[in-house]
């Protein structure tokens, strides 16, 4: 039988091996969070799957749901940024999930962590909401690059420049889930097409405005703020312009 000196020494090693496992969250969370609050603009690629996983090795053995389930979300993450395929906001929803998952957990740590664990989470999230929102006001000025294309004269637009207007349109909306915005893609894609001929004819470029106007003025209507007084703007005008073609 254990004497009381030995279950004394005993107890002594758990806390003390508890204490280094909460040291060691603590420093990867220090670690992680000083990352997070720099500029993350010059983080290469191999640094930040790197990082996801150096975390996701630390967490994904856990006995916890909540944490397994974190690491699936950082697992999902590496995938986005390995693709080169993911939008900015695909990668957002992400890191918002991972960073709520994060906060939720927080009330359930270990006292000595349980305070950055919810910060970090929350900081996640601050990040993932602004990485959305720098993608959306990057997706407004390409809009209005293309609304400037468009209230020109097109009889004066070089080629060159209204195909490179094009090109960053369809490049915006080919990748969408949504079949209105797909249709749209391949309407800038057919219209790209009969400008590349050596002399195209207004007949042919026409119709294609003129259905790109109406698709795009629909799309607008049920956009999001920020997107729907651009995207309606530019829905008349391919119209407009498309109709004094046929004229």
């Amino acid at each position: 039988m254990a004497t009381k000196t030995e279950n004394q020494s005993n107890q002594e090693a758990t806390n003390e091996a508890s204490q280094t496992i909460n040291d060691n969250w603590q420093q990867k969370l220090e670690e992680l969070q000083s990352t997070l609050s720099g500029d993350l603009s010059t983080l290469s690629s191999e640094d930040a799957t790197g990082l996801i996983d150096e975390w996701y090795n630390f967490l994904h053995k856990a006995k916890e749901p909540e944490v397994k389930e974190i690491a699936n979300q950082l697992k999902q993450l590496k995938q986005h940024l390995k693709s080169n395929k993911a939008t900015g906001h695909d990668i957002s929803e992400v890191l918002i999930e991972i960073g709520e998952q994060t906060a939720n957990f927080a009330s359930d740590a270990e006292k000595d962590i349980r305070t950055p664990v919810r910060r970090l989470g929350k900081q996640l999230t601050k990040v993932g909401n602004s990485l959305g929102k720098a993608e959306e006001h990057e997706e407004i000025e390409e809009i209005d690059s293309v609304i400037e294309t468009f209230e020109e004269d097109l009889t004066q637009v070089e080629t060159d420049v209204a195909l490179g207007s094009i090109d960053k349109w369809y490049n915006l909306l080919h990748k969408s889930d949504n079949e209105s915005l797909q249709e749209i893609a391949n309407g800038l894609k057919q219209l790209k097409q009969v400008l590349k001929h050596k002399n195209p004819k207004s007949s042919d470029i026409s119709p294609i405005l003129e259905k790109l106007g109406e698709q795009t003025t629909t799309v607008g209507q049920e956009a999001k703020r920020g997107f729907k007084g651009p995207l309606q703007r530019l829905g008349k005008l391919l119209s407009r312009t498309g109709k004094s073609l046929s004229e």
